[in-house]
């Protein structure tokens, strides 16, 4: 199986990136000598964009490149990416968020701890809503729908398809997660509950998904951060990026000291948790108790 193009871009984007710290030169200083902004060439070191084949050549003379190593890193440029379903929301999102969802459609699977809400892959349709307006902003109608149909397609990964198979989710959550309060009627919230932990019991059921229930009793969870995420590409047997996301911005971490800290740090939280079996039994628990 080969890399996904995501993985390649991204191996590109780093090895640039090695590549302009090597020769000494600020991002600004690259920009000034080929005409660039400031913020192309950091998006290109990012992977929030891909990077045209003139550029790059542009690139490879400014840092000198032997032709050996040059001619490798064409191979990582193909002269078109392919489009996916992420390239339609690419100019109605933020860069950051049109990698995530790029990067996430091209990966084999996905390892997540939810600390405080349930990660976009385990939200049913109302919570989904619930989250986008937990926010001062005031989104508006069109921004709210354009944000949900994002996040359904991005469920879709989860099934089987003609073309690749379904997307492997492993789920860590917290036991915080299933007892917040989503709205202030009483019974509006409980039926939001209910909703949720079914909704988690049916995935459960999954072949390629686990959940895992973080219960208080574990103690103090090794992350205290919040939620993260790690992404398997295509082509890879570990995880390569880690990723966290707040209102505003969506942090990517892809050193390998990070990425391999971050994958302990999951490790030790599906210790913790209670196993896939047991977190099932207290998932029906639970639903007995609220309904």
């Amino acid at each position: 199986m080969h890399d996904s193009p995501s993985a390649r871009e991204r191996q590109l984007a780093r090895e640039l990136r090695d590549l302009r710290v090597d020769a000494q030169l600020q991002g600004k200083e690259v920009a000034r000598l080929l005409g660039w902004s400031a913020s192309k060439v950091s998006r290109i070191e990012t992977g929030a964009i891909g990077i045209r084949p003139e550029d790059l050549e542009l690139l490879l003379d400014v840092y000198a490149v032997p032709a050996p190593r040059a001619e490798r890193l064409r191979l990582l440029a193909p002269n078109a990416r392919p489009k996916g379903w992420w390239d339609a929301y690419a100019d109605r999102t933020s860069a950051g968020y049109a990698n995530l969802i790029r990067l996430e459609a091209s990966s084999r699977a996905v390892q997540c701890y939810s600390a405080v809400i349930p990660h976009p892959l385990l939200q049913t349709e109302a919570w989904t809503r619930r989250v986008i307006l937990a926010t001062a902003l005031d989104p508006s109608p069109a921004e709210v729908d354009l944000r949900m149909a994002i996040c359904r397609r991005r469920q879709q990964l989860l099934q089987p398809a003609p073309d690749r198979e379904p997307l492997r989710l492993a789920a860590v959550v917290d036991q915080a997660v299933l007892h917040r309060s989503v709205d202030p009627d009483p019974e509006v919230d409980r039926a939001l509950r209910l909703e949720l932990l079914r909704h988690l019991l049916r995935l459960g059921r999954r072949p390629n998904i686990t959940v895992q229930v973080l219960p208080f009793s574990a103690g103090i969870p090794p992350v205290t951060a919040g939620s993260f995420s790690l992404l398997e590409p295509r082509g890879l047997d570990a995880p390569d990026v880690v990723y966290m996301d707040n209102k505003t911005r969506i942090f990517f971490l892809d050193s390998p000291t990070e990425v391999h800290a971050y994958d302990r740090e999951m490790a030790l939280l599906r210790t913790m948790a209670l196993t896939p079996a047991r977190s099932a039994t207290w998932l029906r628990d639970a639903v007995r108790s609220t309904a």
